[in-house]
């Protein structure tokens, strides 16, 4: 199995080639990692976790994104098997964005300000 370091590195260098299916859609594509929606991952035993969040929780393509990264990190040594995680409770915000990646306009999570009929 590969030292902690070096797959921590491999892991981050998938994820920075995973893009975010809206931003693709919007002709100006973010990797997952810049958009700030990959939570963490563990390898435990050769099982590789990977959390994502997303920008809202009715997203989706967050499946898109998932399921790419399993089938991308499953090449990776040591890892034999990959879970993806989505976390539709962790309120993400254009915050968590790389300073290299897109502005974001409006209001993210404006959605949960709804008032309740």
């Amino acid at each position: 199995m590969l030292a902690g370091d070096v797959i921590e590195d491999e892991v981050r260098a998938v994820l920075a080639r995973i893009h975010d299916p809206c931003s693709v859609a919007a002709g100006r594509p973010v990797s997952v990692l810049d958009m700030g929606l990959v939570r963490g991952w563990t390898l435990h035993g050769g099982t590789l976790t990977v959390t994502f969040c997303v920008t809202f929780a009715g997203c989706t393509m967050a499946p898109h994104f998932a399921q790419a990264a399993e089938r991308d990190l499953a090449g990776l040594l040591g890892v034999e098997r990959v879970v993806t995680v989505i976390d539709t409770d962790f309120v993400w915000t254009p915050e968590l964005m790389q300073a290299a990646a897109v502005p974001m306009r409006g209001r993210p999570q404006a959605w949960r300000e709804r008032v309740a009929p």
